[in-house]
């Protein structure tokens, strides 16, 4: 059985990313997995304990429990967008 891809444009932290993943890959995933960017945790996978969260479009959201399909056109945020360039935020 083959996987099924379809391509996903992500606004995360003000760069655009064009990803080719599958539907059900999770926004934690593809931040971390196939993006590099590992500050927003994988803790519980489970929604519970907020390791996972990020601003989408300024509102809270966890990533583990949001697919990446789901943020296409959207503006996500995370732990590393808030300082820029080394700054403390």
């Amino acid at each position: 059985m083959t996987k099924t891809t379809i391509p996903v444009h992500l606004d995360i932290n003000g760069d655009l990313h064009g990803l080719d993943i599958e539907p059900r890959v999770t926004l934690l995933d593809a931040l971390r997995d196939r993006l590099g960017l590992t500050g927003t945790k994988k803790g519980c996978d489970h929604g519970q304990c907020g390791a996972c969260t990020v601003h989408i479009d300024g509102e809270r959201v966890l990533a583990c429990l949001t697919l990446a399909a789901q943020a296409e056109g959207r503006t996500v945020t995370t732990i590393e967008g808030l300082a820029r360039e080394g700054e403390m935020h």
